[in-house]
């Protein structure tokens, strides 16, 4: 009779209502889960990643040895920060011994530190890849992606040594002597602040933080197009990033446990759902330490 006039018995609806979960759950758990091949690409990513910090660490451990060496009896931490910022310009001298340092230990640097937060990008990019006929070919193409990715970094690493180079051939000691005091700190918290609340950071902040948006839309066949497509992302997550690395100069370059920091940083801000409030914190953090700074500076002049 209720079948007749239209309406559903309680436990056809309770049956119908549990499907439903079910499959909401179903379907949650394959988005959650990694497939066979997300496995493998996120193991490849961790042993490179592991085998950066390694390498970073060991070079930390170097450079802080000869800073302790180089430092000895000096008491002044205004001293101590100038020294330092003194000793990590050297990387960017117009020397070939300063250019061979410094291109190994910037492509690592950006193994340790950007290959990690881009791993859900890899994620999309291999599975588009594979639903369009890529097969086994898939896993070829994602190697491409990522070899234009860090390409990218290691380029916009080259223009920096290009820059760095140029401004103190022209301005000497006086540059890093500035780099490393309160003020020139402060100044470059106060800019990289700054960026982190512009259009410009949270446009490129929407791009890294939609891969599979990404993907589809900047698709591009074959090799090429797979490394021309890892080198567009590697100009967002530049976009993204480059204010976060600039501020490591003043607190150190190989400084790991700031590095690992900006790292876990710069990962959230692409990848979680909070990407846009983490990135205005940071932002608004490093305004105010750096007007403290400024403040510090100031009054010590006084």
């Amino acid at each position: 009779m209720a079948a007749m006039c239209g309406f559903r018995s309680l436990p056809s609806v309770l049956n119908t209502t549990g499907t439903r979960r079910r499959r909401k759950k179903q379907i949650k758990s394959e988005k959650t889960l990694l497939t066979k091949d997300q496995w493998v690409i996120l193991l490849i990513v961790s042993a490179l990643t592991l085998v950066a910090w390694v390498y970073l660490a060991a070079l930390s451990s170097a450079d802080m040895a000869g800073m302790s060496m180089d430092m000895t009896g000096a008491a002044d931490p205004e001293m101590e920060r100038q020294m330092a910022a003194r000793l990590q310009s050297a990387a960017f001298t117009p020397t070939v011994p300063a250019f061979s340092m410094f291109v190994p230990m910037w492509v690592v640097m950006c193994v340790g530190m950007m290959l990690p937060t881009a791993v859900p990008m890899f994620f999309a990019y291999h599975t588009v890849s594979k639903r369009r006929g890529g097969g086994r070919g898939a896993a070829l193409a994602v190697a491409w992606f990522v070899l234009g990715y860090l390409l990218l970094w290691a380029l916009f690493g080259l223009a920096c040594f290009a820059v760095g180079t140029l401004i103190i051939g022209w301005a000497g000691a006086a540059v890093t002597s500035w780099a490393g005091s309160m003020a020139g700190v402060a100044v470059i918290f106060l800019f990289a602040g700054v960026y982190q609340l512009t259009p410009l950071k949270n446009a490129c902040l929407k791009g890294c933080r939609h891969p599979l948006q990404f993907v589809l839309n900047k698709w591009k066949d074959g090799a090429a197009g797979a490394l021309i497509m890892g080198m567009r992302h590697g100009v967002e997550c530049i976009g993204c990033c480059w204010a976060l690395m600039l501020v490591l100069f003043p607190l150190g370059m190989m400084n790991l446990f700031w590095m690992g920091i900006f790292t876990v940083i710069m990962f959230f801000e692409k990848n979680n759902k909070f990407g846009i409030v983490i990135c205005k914190a940071t932002g608004t953090l490093l305004l105010i330490a750096g007007g403290v700074i400024l403040a510090v500076s100031l009054m010590k002049m006084i």
